[in-house]
């Protein structure tokens, strides 16, 4: 009867230890779900943030926009008033190479806004939503995050006899 009571014993200890390995195993694989979650979302916003300023370096160096002198080299960070309001006015990126731009630009919208001298006049460039279709035909959007960069460019206006340069700011919002 002796013998009997420490089997016993010995396999209650056994099972409290399997039970508190287990409960270990667990924790550690709550932990590294946790953190694989964590990381995984960090590396989704790096990879947004990438996006966006690969996508305003594209709109910098468009040229359907960027500013020329005859035959030489463009300017930097220029673009031709000209060009933008034409562009803006007739929708050219939304409408007519939707597709075009939909390759270069993918769920973004682009704005350029004229900050110094004038009125403030503002145009939107290109503007693709990331949205879904309920079952009832109403359209929502259908993006979780959305990174916005800025850059300041300068803005000519070929048509003003001063030739003179105003300012404004680029901003790129992708959708995520």
């Amino acid at each position: 009867m002796k013998k009997n009571r420490k089997a016993q014993i010995r396999m209650s200890e056994t099972i409290a230890v399997l039970f508190i390995f287990f409960i270990l195993v667990v924790f550690s694989l709550i932990f590294y779900y946790k953190y694989s979650e964590v990381s995984f979302k960090e590396e989704q916003a790096e990879l947004m943030g990438l996006r966006a300023m690969d996508t305003t370096l594209k709109t910098l160096f468009l040229p359907e926009l960027i500013c020329s002198q005859g035959k030489a080299e463009p300017i930097d960070n220029c673009f031709d008033l000209m060009k933008l309001r034409h562009a803006a006015e007739e929708g050219v990126f939304n409408k007519y190479l939707s597709e075009y731009y939909f390759d270069l630009f993918p769920y973004t919208k682009i704005t350029i806004e004229q900050l110094y001298p004038g009125e403030g006049e503002s145009w939107v460039l290109y503007d693709k939503e990331k949205t879904k279709q309920l079952d009832d035909g109403l359209m929502v959007p259908d993006w979780k995050n959305k990174e916005s960069t800025y850059f300041v460019v300068s803005l000519r206006d070929e048509l003003n006899p001063d030739n003179e340069y105003s300012f404004g700011v680029l901003t790129v919002e992708v959708y995520g």
